[in-house]
């Protein structure tokens, strides 16, 4: 198994912004911790491109154990804590790998209550479906605090 990562954002879009941090710039930083962590079992995306606004996941070509991550992080007031993993709403619920990320997101930003959420309004995990791929998005705490 491959794990295909994505930094959220990029390509002119910063995401959000917080304590003079952008988000793409910070979910760069940790695809390359996860590259160096997980060295050959890991595929970084093109950091130059926005996969939302350019549709790449619908023109991936990955093998059919590739697991997708994307990475971003939330924006809030600055009592906002936590992180989640967000998966598409309809496919057949949440796998192994989504329980485990959530589990271990859950651990390094405690706060939120809902730590695994099915979503059916957002492009990405979308498209991912629709091409048949292993999709999670991970929010990684919040910018703002």
């Amino acid at each position: 198994m491959k794990l295909f990562v994505i930094p959220g954002h990029g390509a002119g879009d910063p995401g959000a912004c917080g304590h003079g941090y952008d988000e793409a710039e910070r979910v760069r930083a940790l695809a390359k911790r996860i590259k160096h962590f997980g060295g050959d079992s890991v595929i970084l995306a093109d950091f130059s491109r926005n996969y939302y606004e350019d549709n790449g996941i619908s023109y991936l070509d990955l093998a059919g154990d590739t697991q997708i991550v994307e990475l971003h992080m939330d924006s809030g007031p600055s009592s906002a804590r936590g992180g989640h993993v967000i998966i598409q709403a309809g496919i057949g619920g949440a796998d192994k790998y989504d329980k485990a990320l959530a589990k271990a997101v859950a651990k390094i930003f405690p706060g939120r209550a809902a730590t695994l959420v099915e979503r059916d309004d957002l492009a990405n995990p979308a498209r991912a479906a629709n091409r048949g791929y292993g999709y999670r998005l991970v929010e990684n705490g919040f910018i703002s605090n």
